[in-house]
């Protein structure tokens, strides 16, 4: 477990590299909003290509040998980052990172699944998230200085060196299952592990997980992996050292939320959705009065922001608390890949045209004389704005297959899932005085 913990650890460094540095690429490479979003994009349309791909590799082979490749991969990318003098490089070095990325993630809850159960698994995997998303802190911080002091070309290099060595650690101390005789309920055949993704996908509760991914492990994710840097330095006037420590809180309030979540979402599997629903509608509220700010937001504006987008990265693990209820362990790696794809392709969408929007209003700006920086609050506001489109769609999918996946409880179960208003309503007149 704490070899899983470390590779989840460095590939969300590796993942978020790139957002501590986006000032630094847009000068390094002299390039529009636009065209610095595909560093980022093309790192998270790999990543969510893979998953599906990786989610039956999982099934078939196992954790230790997808946490070694992603490894491997991952070191590549960030040594021909290191090396770029142009975009192009770039870019291709960020799709090796975001393609050994996939491989990642979904093996560490296949471990945690292959060696824990229940309680104890939800828990765990609570926590090896929270060890993971240390990652954050590391590339704000530690990271984010070496950049300044040391240049581009060391500070990815660094980062190349610190991910080969996850290889021996994986090999070294990586055991797939707690019970060697779980190889034998793999799939035999890749024909078979597709069949297995065809009927995860068709179960409502694997989409209604896929839609809760969809909502609220984007909107963390969008601000953390691009934009939030660029949107708190030269957007809100935060100063560089501010903004990384902002950046860095991720990590610390989601130690506090995930446990409480976790503990939550054992205790009150039918439940859930309603912590959904709380999230979705707190991000929302916190970019609603972000956007709606007439000038500068002020400070405690900011943390609030922060706090819940925080908070939602731990929230999106519902995800794969949902899975768990619906899946069985062998094929949970197709399953998870599916649902992983969610988050992330909402994650690169968003990017992409939050940096089309700053490229189009500096545009508009010109042409009716008016000069403004790429990077102005105006534009991030409508950037920004991308937020509530994403969530208007997960929201209206997550309520239709959230009825779904109640009904087919209900007919597995014979028993009637009530929405939490009915059953307080009830409750209330059952203590009313007859």
């Amino acid at each position: 477990m704490i070899a899983g913990a470390f590779a989840y650890l460095v590939a969300v460094t590796n993942r978020s590299s790139m957002g501590i540095a986006s000032l630094a690429a847009t000068e390094r490479f002299d390039v529009t909003a636009a065209a610095l979003s595909t560093l980022a994009v093309v790192q998270l349309i790999a990543y969510a290509v893979m998953q599906i791909p990786v989610g039956i590799l999982l099934d078939r082979f196992g954790a230790k040998k997808l946490l070694i490749s992603g490894a491997v991969l991952m070191s590549i990318g960030q040594l021909i980052v290191a090396f770029s003098e142009s975009i192009t490089p770039a870019v291709i070095g960020r799709l090796l990172v975001g393609a050994g990325d996939a491989f990642v993630f979904i093996s560490m809850i296949r471990l945690v699944n292959g060696w824990y159960v229940g309680k104890q698994a939800t828990r765990m995997q609570g926590l090896l998230t929270n060890v993971g998303q240390l990652g954050q802190a590391v590339s704000a911080i530690p990271f984010a200085f070496v950049l300044v002091h040391l240049g581009w070309n060391l500070s990815f290099m660094w980062l190349a060196v610190i991910t080969l060595i996850l290889v021996f650690v994986s090999f070294a101390l990586v055991v797939d299952d707690r019970e060697g005789s779980h190889a034998g309920a793999r799939p035999e055949t890749l024909r078979h592990a597709f069949k297995l993704l065809g009927e995860n996908i068709r179960h409502p509760g694997v989409r209604l997980a896929f839609w809760t991914h969809f909502c609220l492990q984007s909107a963390p994710s969008v601000f953390l992996l691009l934009w939030g840097y660029p949107f708190l330095v030269q957007g809100q006037g935060i100063s560089p050292a501010n903004a990384s420590l902002l950046l860095s809180l991720f990590t610390v309030i989601g130690f506090f939320v995930s446990p409480q979540i976790a503990k939550f979402a054992h205790s009150h599997p039918h439940r859930r959705s309603n912590l959904v629903y709380l999230f979705i509608s707190l991000i929302a509220l916190a970019w609603g009065l972000i956007v709606a700010m007439p000038g500068r937001a002020p400070f405690w504006m900011i943390i609030l922001l922060v706090v819940v987008l925080a908070a939602s990265g731990p929230a999106s693990m519902i995800a794969f608390d949902y899975s768990k209820s619906f899946v069985d362990k062998n094929r949970l790696g197709t399953a998870n890949g599916f649902i992983n794809v969610g988050g992330f392709s909402a994650t690169f969408i968003m990017m992409f045209f939050a940096g089309m929007i700053l490229d189009v209003y500096k545009s508009y700006q010109a042409s009716i004389g008016n000069q403004v920086s790429l990077y102005s609050l105006e534009g991030f506001r409508w950037a920004m704005s991308v937020e509530f489109v994403a969530l208007a769609i997960g929201i209206t999918f997550f309520s239709i297959e959230r009825r779904k996946t109640r009904k087919k409880k209900e007919e597995e179960q014979g028993i009637i899932l009530r929405p939490l208003h009915v059953v307080a309503r009830e409750r209330l007149y059952a203590k009313r005085p007859k």
